[in-house]
C-alpha cells in the first residue's frame, strides 16, 4: 500500500481541475505515492487562469474567505479539513497549490499543536495565513509561530503573489525548508527539470523519515 499525500487545490478550481494542473509533477510521483484530490468547502467563481481552459468544469471551489480587505480569522472550517485528514488518511505529507497552500499551513499548525508532524509539506505559490494587513505591502504585524515540518517552497518569478509566497515561507523553520524558484507565473511548473527537483525532495523527505522515525 502506498504511503498518501493530501493534494489541495487553490481557490476557483477543484481537485479535479488541481489533478490537471498537477499532472507533471503526479507522474512522477505515482510510483512510490499515492496522491489525494479533495475539493474545497465553498463554491465560488472560477479563479486566476481557469478560463477558459476549464469552462464548463463546475463547481468551482475554495478553501477559506480571503478577499481584498478582509480576512476570515479564525478559519472556521480547519476542523471539516482536519476530519479530511483523519478520514482519508493517513498522509505522510501534503501538496497544497495557491490557497491551497494556506489551507495547508493552518492544517500543519494545527497537526503540530496537538503533537503530529508530518514528514514534508510542498507549496506552491502559496499566500499568507493569519494576515494582519490585507492588500498592502507590510508583513511587520504577521503572527509567525514557527512550523517545524519540513517545507518546500515554490515560486514563480513572475507570479503576482510571490510577495504572499516568500512571506509564507516565514512560518517555516528555516534549517528545515527549500525554496525553489521557476521561470512562471501562478501556476503549477511546467520544466520537467524543476518538477524532478521536487519529486527527489519529497521522496527523499520519506525516505528519511522511515530510517529515522
Amino acid at each position: 500500500m502506498l504511503p498518501k499525500i493530501l493534494c489541495l487545490h487553490g481557490s476557483g478550481t477543484s481537485a479535479t481541475i488541481f489533478n490537471i494542473q498537477a499532472i507533471r509533477l503526479s507522474r512522477i510521483l505515482r510510483p512510490h505515492f499515492e496522491l489525494v484530490f479533495v475539493d474545497g468547502f465553498i463554491d465560488t467563481g472560477p479563479g486566476p487562469g481557469v478560463l477558459p481552459f476549464f469552462e464548463g468544469m463546475e463547481p468551482y471551489k475554495r478553501w477559506l474567505t480571503d478577499t481584498v480587505g478582509q480576512e476570515e480569522r479564525p478559519w472556521s472550517d480547519l476542523e471539516r479539513l482536519a476530519e479530511i485528514f483523519n478520514s482519508k488518511g493517513p498522509f505522510v505529507g501534503v501538496i497544497g497549490f495557491s490557497q491551497g497552500a494556506k489551507a495547508a499551513t493552518h492544517l500543519i499548525r494545527w497537526l503540530e499543536q496537538r503533537g503530529q508532524q508530518l514528514e514534508f509539506a510542498a507549496l506552491f505559490g502559496g499566500t499568507v495565513p493569519f494576515r494582519l494587513e490585507v492588500n498592502t505591502d507590510r508583513w511587520p504585524e504577521l503572527i509567525k509561530p514557527t512550523i517545524i515540518t519540513r517545507s518546500i517552497h515554490v515560486i514563480g518569478d513572475d507570479d503576482p503573489w510571490r510577495g504572499e509566497s516568500e512571506a509564507l515561507m516565514d512560518h517555516y523553520d528555516k534549517p528545515s525548508r527549500t525554496l525553489i524558484r521557476f521561470n512562471g507565473g501562478h501556476h503549477m511548473p511546467v520544466d520537467a527539470s524543476i518538477n524532478e527537483k521536487i519529486a527527489e525532495l519529497i521522496i527523499k523527505s520519506h525516505k528519511e523519515a522511515e530510517d529515522f522515525p
